[in-house]
């Protein structure tokens, strides 16, 4: 879209175009405080909480893989992956569910893109899923076997 936003003129296409633009300017409201940016941290986290079954399936498998991998008592290495592979998935799924969100703000209305938008957006969270799984299946699947006797 070449559309010029006659309040702030010209458009600065340069590569230090972005980093020229006040982001104030554009906020209706500017949260200043820590307290302020922690308090609507922690309220899209209840919304996930409430709203999104994925997210509390993401947490339910977290906290299994945690107990096993506490059980197992596997490698601090091992354990500080599976943590960023569960911080990981729960980070994509939060924003998978933002965009939708955002997506259905905009229109209610099918339209081709917003199905593009919503289908990348969860072809992200998939990817991140699988991988988590990959990554529990060989750092927590493996002792679990050795454990029972099964390897």
């Amino acid at each position: 879209m070449d559309k010029k936003d006659p309040s702030i003129g010209e458009f600065d296409r340069s590569i230090f175009g972005a980093m020229r633009v006040d982001p104030k300017a554009y906020k209706r409201i500017y949260n200043r405080s820590f307290y302020e940016r922690t308090k609507y941290a922690i309220a899209g986290l209840l919304f996930m909480l409430r709203h999104e079954r994925s997210i509390r399936n993401v947490l339910k498998v977290g906290l299994v893989v945690l107990a096993l991998g506490l059980w197992l008592r596997i490698e601090a290495t091992h354990a500080a992956i599976l943590f960023f592979a569960f911080g990981w998935t729960w980070t994509v799924e939060t924003l998978n569910s933002a965009i939708e969100a955002v997506v259905d703000m905009v229109t209610q209305e099918f339209h081709p893109m917003a199905k593009v938008a919503k289908d990348v957006a969860a072809s992200a969270t998939f990817m991140a899923s699988f991988v988590s799984v990959i990554l529990i299946l060989l750092l927590i699947g493996i002792p679990l076997l050795e454990k029972l006797n099964i390897l």
